[in-house]
């Protein structure tokens, strides 16, 4: 092949593998936002935000401020543009221990401690926001777009 050939084929080879690599790199769009239950912040509750269309879930957890940023593969890369359906949930779960008398073995043997451990695990947020199929939340995910703002109403 002459020369000018292999040059415009080297040039088509970087132009695509330049568009392939900034499309993959600037693909991932950042994403935060604020939970709220009944108007105050939800601090500790999982989000995540499940592709309609299906895909990996991206995930992040709200701090005291009820604020949180989304990642799919590492922490805080954000998700890729696209509809998505929102879960957030917080749990309260509690592990009780009560001992019972001490039951006195036989000759020889030590005595023996019973008890029951009860667990108990109690959604703190309504739990239609706990699972893709029943949630009513949805985002749509673009470039340049503001925080989102999710509100939550328990009901009571």
């Amino acid at each position: 092949m002459p020369k000018p050939i292999h040059a415009l084929m080297l040039s088509i080879c970087v132009c695509l593998i330049s568009t392939l690599v900034g499309c993959s790199g600037s693909a991932m769009q950042p994403v935060e936002g604020t939970v709220t239950l009944d108007g105050e912040p939800l601090a500790g509750a999982a989000i995540s935000f499940i592709p309609a269309e299906g895909g990996r879930p991206s995930s992040g957890q709200t701090d005291e401020q009820g604020h949180f940023t989304l990642a799919s593969f590492t922490a805080n890369d954000g998700v890729p543009p696209g509809e998505y359906k929102v879960t957030v949930v917080k749990l309260d779960a509690r592990r009780q221990a009560e001992a019972a008398p001490v039951e006195e073995g036989g000759e020889g043997e030590e005595p023996q401690v019973m008890g029951n451990i009860e667990q108990a695990v109690k959604f703190l947020t309504p739990m239609k926001y706990s699972s893709p199929a029943t949630t009513d939340l949805k985002v749509e995910v673009s470039a340049g777009m503001e925080p989102v703002q999710i509100d939550l109403k328990s009901g009571r």
